[in-house]
């Protein structure tokens, strides 16, 4: 089983991202019956410099990737817990790992999104995307 660490890698910034709106990750295609994916996580480094200015992640599967949908947290359908807010200070970059929910293995594609949150953001707020998972082969 290969491992890839940190491929797919997407990075950009939330200058002119409105609140409730995301930027996404590449789309990792999750298998067949030959190559699948297992162990599937975000790697995500985000900054929120914007005063108020909040980042949270979420999942999202597909058939087709083309039409995406987000997957919930859980059966609750919790709120994503928010990586970062600014303070408009010297706010420090977040790193975190997010792994993919057991449902989303029911669908052919996945991408991390991150929801921008509290304002619009600016061209310091930033965002790299990567990913990290095996792969039978």
């Amino acid at each position: 089983m290969a491992k890839k660490y940190n491929v797919g890698q997407a990075t950009g910034t939330f200058n002119g991202v409105a609140a409730a709106s995301a930027v996404t990750g590449n789309s990792v295609f999750l298998g067949n019956d030959t190559a699948k994916v297992t162990g599937l996580c975000a790697l995500c480094v985000v900054l929120a410099e914007t005063n108020t200015f909040t980042i949270a992640p979420k999942w999202q599967v597909s058939n087709d990737a083309s039409t995406w949908v987000d997957l919930t947290n859980g059966p609750q359908n919790a709120a994503a817990t928010v990586l970062a807010t600014g303070t408009a200070g010297a706010d420090a970059a977040v790193t975190k790992a997010i792994p993919l929910p057991d449902a989303a293995y029911g669908f052919k594609f996945a991408r991390m999104a991150l929801v921008a949150g509290g304002t619009t953001g600016a061209s310091a707020d930033t965002y790299t995307i990567g990913y990290c998972y095996s792969q039978n082969s």
